[in-house]
């Protein structure tokens, strides 16, 4: 907008001014879940003197993406502690926890009073529309009553954070 744009081309010098000029800067991130092993504690089936370890898993654990929450993210009865005499045959890595979406909004805008001094003033939204990032559930078989849920937040900022800044430049 203003002088040279689009809109308000023609707009007074009082209007160009203070309309005119402003920028949009739109950061965003999307990152699918991080991947995490299960794990139980308080028995030593493999006869090594090593007390938990990864369990025996018997089906996939990933619930559909339609059917996570976050008081059940995965399916833990797809994993039990393994027999006396071994050790558990789950992989690392095997559950995928919640992903990262997160969007940081700026507008900005110069004033130039002289050739050399200017002011940059600018408003920014961190994480503009107040979207939860969640942690990783708790993966301890061996408690039946957090198992699969998920208990923290990954965006320690808490929720959305607005910002003003000033900057002189001469």
């Amino acid at each position: 907008m203003g002088r040279g744009k689009k809109y308000l081309s023609n707009a007074p010098a009082v209007a160009d001014h203070l309309l005119g000029g402003w920028q949009l800067y739109w950061i965003a991130y999307f990152q699918s879940g991080r991947f995490f092993s299960p794990s139980f504690s308080g028995s030593d089936p493999s006869n090594t003197n090593t007390f938990g370890g990864r369990p025996d898993r018997i089906c996939d654990g990933n619930l559909p993406p339609g059917e996570r929450s976050i008081d059940r993210w995965f399916d833990a009865s797809c994993f039990v502690v393994p027999p006396a005499g071994r050790f558990g045959n789950s992989a690392a890595n095997v559950l995928e926890g919640p992903g990262l979406h997160l969007h940081n909004i700026s507008l900005a805008k110069t004033f130039a009073f002289t050739e050399r001094l200017k002011f940059t003033l600018t408003a920014a939204a961190l994480d503009a529309f107040n979207h939860p990032n969640f942690g990783l559930p708790a993966a301890n078989i061996s408690s039946p009553g957090t198992v699969g849920k998920i208990s923290s937040l990954v965006w320690s900022g808490g929720s959305r954070v607005f910002e003003f800044r000033g900057r002189l430049t001469f």
